[in-house]
């Protein structure tokens, strides 16, 4: 599953979860950005995209209530993610989420 955080403007923080598929995290964000309903991207490309964290499995509490801490620090948005196992959740910043769309376009259109 995947949890798209996005700035509300006034340092507010919006969570937006959704089912993705794929074998591991970057499969995962990877199909959120060009499954159906991706519209290449545009699901998640806007000025007020933070990030994107990717959990392995469904897990209804994390869709209801994601235990997922974003502050604002240094002008940098900082992601931690409350009990998270290794291997079982991965955060991808924004710059990470536009560098993986550039290149699935690349690749893929």
């Amino acid at each position: 599953m995947a949890v798209v955080m996005s700035g509300s403007g006034d340092d507010g923080v919006h969570f937006n979860t959704t089912s993705v598929r794929g074998d591991d995290a970057v499969e995962g964000l990877a199909d959120l950005l060009m499954g159906p309903g991706g519209a290449q991207g545009a699901v998640v490309m806007h000025p007020g995209l933070i990030g994107v964290v990717v959990k392995k499995g469904i897990d209804v509490m994390w869709m209801a209530r994601p235990p997922i801490h974003v502050e604002k620090g240094d002008g940098q948005w900082q992601i931690s993610i409350e009990g998270a196992e290794e291997g079982e959740v991965h955060a991808f910043s924004a710059a990470d989420v536009e560098q993986l769309l550039a290149q699935l376009k690349q690749e893929y259109t």
